[in-house]
């Protein structure tokens, strides 16, 4: 019933730019009794001064408040009023992928994140239900691999797939050196990448692979893993 009351604190404390004031201030800083509940939600931390006297300090969930250094969902609003297709665009002018581009280190941590989602879906991948999905196959193409994270899993898990990573030249500069890339594959795997594109520029990608696929002179796949918005909140794996 009073669930509410913790995201309107936290609308109170962004409002009163209480995470502005604990990052001007340098270090944790003394309040009388304004951030119990904030505290208690995990938004902000409590610790002691001189050995009694309480401070708050900031988490590393009330650092994404201050607003000297924005995140991207504080531009919500001017997202849902404006024309850009995706919210990155709206906040930074360019797509997320230039962004990386010209970012080196916030790169790395991109690619650090997702495989270590792809570590999370091995036992997905090679479980019985989705192991039919692969079995067969000669080569595969994980298109925006990454580091090859996810294409190491398969190569392990099904050693008679030949995989190769495509991805953009700042994500592979750094990684050994493979095989040359081939066009022509028993499958292309699509790994977290559809969400993040519009309805032209899926179709654009879906439609060149199945040219790739019928010039192969054989039956192929596409393999889409991604994020589903689950309607009936079913909670099947």
């Amino acid at each position: 019933m009073f669930n509410h009351l913790s995201s309107m604190s936290l609308k109170c404390a962004i409002e009163l730019s209480i995470a502005d004031i604990i990052h001007s201030h340098g270090r944790a800083i003394t309040l009388s009794e304004l951030m119990r509940l904030l505290v208690h939600s995990g938004c902000f931390n409590k610790t002691k001064v001189n050995g009694q006297e309480e401070a708050y300090g900031l988490t590393a969930s009330s650092t994404l408040l201050i607003k000297e250094n924005p995140t991207v969902c504080h531009q919500l609003l001017h997202w849902f009023k404006g024309t850009e297709l995706t919210l990155w665009g709206t906040v930074h002018g360019i797509k997320f992928w230039e962004f990386l581009n010209q970012n080196p280190g916030i790169n790395q941590r991109f690619n650090e994140a997702m495989a270590s989602d792809s570590e999370i879906m091995t036992s997905f991948v090679v479980k019985a239900e989705c192991k039919q999905i692969f079995e067969g196959l000669g080569s595969l193409v994980d298109v925006g691999g990454g580091n090859g994270s996810f294409s190491r899993i398969i190569s392990e898990a099904f050693p008679g797939i030949k995989c190769t990573v495509l991805d953009l030249p700042h994500v592979v500069a750094n990684l050994p050196e493979t095989d040359n890339l081939k066009y022509i594959a028993d499958a292309f795997l699509f790994k977290l990448v559809f969400h993040g594109l519009g309805d032209e520029d899926g179709l654009k990608i879906l439609k060149k692979r199945r040219e790739a696929i019928a010039s192969n002179g054989e039956r192929g796949k596409v393999i889409i893993i991604d994020i589903v918005i689950n309607a009936r909140e079913e909670e099947h794996d």
